[in-house]
């Protein structure tokens, strides 16, 4: 079964701590799924480094491209697109909308602990793991 993860779900993920436990159960057999995340994540992660709120041990660049190896990164398509820039909902943060829609587009249960994601996933068709 192939998953995806939210940000924080998949730097949790690369440090080895801070994951809910059915996620860490879901993740223990990482090497029988494919662990995605959305592009979007990374834009996200590079803007917690240059706001001082991650700090890489080597060059950010360097880091992020290590840190995607344990990752298959899937771009933004014409559908996921549309889909999270039409959902009915009030959620504002267009990364999480285009992780939600990237996880209904693939039919992935997704990674997260995002209250608002959480709550607005089954809408979707989405099955939420933490």
């Amino acid at each position: 079964m192939n998953i995806i993860l939210d940000t924080h779900a998949a730097l949790f993920y690369a440090a080895g701590e801070g994951l809910g436990p059915n996620a860490r159960n879901l993740l223990a057999d990482s090497e029988r799924r494919e662990l995605i995340i959305s592009d979007v994540s990374l834009t996200e992660i590079a803007r917690l480094i240059t706001r001082k709120r991650i700090f890489p041990p080597e060059d950010p660049v360097s880091w992020l491209e290590n840190f995607t190896r344990s990752f298959t990164v899937v771009p933004v398509t014409a559908q996921t697109a549309f889909l999270a820039a039409n959902y009915s909902f009030a959620h504002r943060d267009p990364a999480d909308r285009q992780i939600l829609a990237t996880a209904q587009v693939l039919g992935v249960p997704l990674v997260t602990k995002d209250r608002e994601l959480t709550r607005l996933a089954p809408k979707s068709g989405v099955r939420v793991v933490w």
